[in-house]
């Protein structure tokens, strides 16, 4: 399998992973031909890459840390939630948050990322402009159970509320007006005003309308407040932020900065990592940025990779315990001709070799 961009996929060429819609839905199928007018669609849809079958890359498999099934079943249940409690007034008596549904998705995403030992996110969820809010209150989900997790302090239950409130912190956005939370660019400031507000009402709709515990509420209001105080609503430092709100605050920044939204191209995981670590006791707790980093690859298998030789490369394999330097297939020599054996280097035992880049 190979992740390529769409600007340079030839149509005719075979899907190596499902696409959804923002329903959970199936719309293409792996193993798929995208003809020309696919491609076009999917161009229009805002996908920038996607990953394909390609001769030579049979072997390097590119494994999510949950199902499909789990994943798609969780937007489908995020959609449906949102469009519940979507407009009207919060304090109605006709808004409801069927708390069955999330919950349920909930412990089928703590059951897979707990029955398989430490995991690694090795994989670029690839979402379009259609289903990003839903892709992504999902992905922070699975991020933040995944790291938490590892650290193996917490309960079953306790992770599955993280899943929860992560799945759930932007509910609030669902009765804020749609051009604000859509809009293309920078918002006004009073624009920005109005989106701020979702967080206290996904956190009235969570604990008044699903009878959600004030723990799994509580992330919805304090997702957006940083380590050293200087977030919103509340201004909370340090460890006034629930544990939960710590770790999905990373999760929620590290999906928006690496996925493609209809105003940018999504940054690659190496740089939205980076931008993490800039934020390390200022936006971010360093103790929870150290699990996530650790758990997250640079450079996540089937990339295509820059050498510090000059010679290009694809990722075959990431290693949780080395993770900055996986084993990488050399395509290319150093003056860019195809090489007719491609070879293979582990970067964790071989120094010489470096990452420079990550290539489209």
């Amino acid at each position: 399998m190979k992740l390529i961009s769409l600007d340079s996929m030839e149509p005719g060429k075979k899907l190596g992973r499902p696409i959804y819609n923002e329903k959970g839905t199936l719309l293409l199928g792996a193993g798929v031909a995208v003809s020309s007018r696919y491609l076009r669609r999917l161009k229009e849809m805002g996908y920038s890459s996607v990953y394909i079958e390609e001769k030579g890359y049979e072997d390097i498999e590119v494994n999510d840390v949950v199902s499909d099934k789990t994943r798609m079943e969780a937007v489908s249940a995020i959609s449906e939630t949102f469009e519940s409690v979507r407009g009207g007034d919060v304090r109605s008596d006709k808004v409801s948050l069927d708390r069955g549904k999330v919950t349920g998705v909930a412990d089928k995403i703590v059951d897979d990322l707990t029955g398989s030992g430490d995991q690694l996110m090795d994989l670029i969820d690839l979402k379009s402009f259609d289903n990003y809010t839903f892709m992504h209150s999902v992905n922070t989900s699975v991020l933040t159970v995944l790291t938490a997790a590892s650290v193996g302090q917490f309960t079953a239950m306790e992770l599955r509320d993280m899943a929860l409130g992560a799945m759930l912190a932007d509910i609030g956005k669902a009765h804020i007006p749609i051009e604000v939370v859509q809009k293309k660019g920078r918002l006004t400031p009073d624009e920005f005003a109005q989106m701020k507000k979702h967080v206290q009402i996904g956190y009235e709709l969570l604990l008044h309308k699903s009878q959600m515990k004030p723990l799994v509420a509580s992330v919805a209001l304090q997702h957006h407040e940083y380590y050293n105080g200087s977030g919103y609503p509340n201004s909370l430092p340090g460890e006034k932020i629930h544990i939960y709100s710590r770790y999905v605050a990373l999760a929620d920044v590290y999906d928006s900065l690496t996925s493609d939204r209809s105003y940018k191209r999504r940054l690659p995981p190496l740089v939205g990592l980076e931008y993490l670590k800039l934020g390390s006791g200022t936006h971010f707790d360093p103790a929870c940025l150290e699990h996530f980093i650790g758990h997250v690859a640079p450079y996540p298998a089937a990339s295509t990779v820059l050498l510090n030789t000059g010679e290009k490369a694809v990722v075959v394999k990431n290693n949780i315990k080395n993770i900055g330097r996986p084993q990488v297939r050399v395509l290319t020599t150093p003056d860019g001709k195809e090489l007719g054996k491609p070879f293979e280097v582990n970067l964790a035992s071989q120094p010489e070799y470096t990452i420079q880049s990550v290539q489209p």
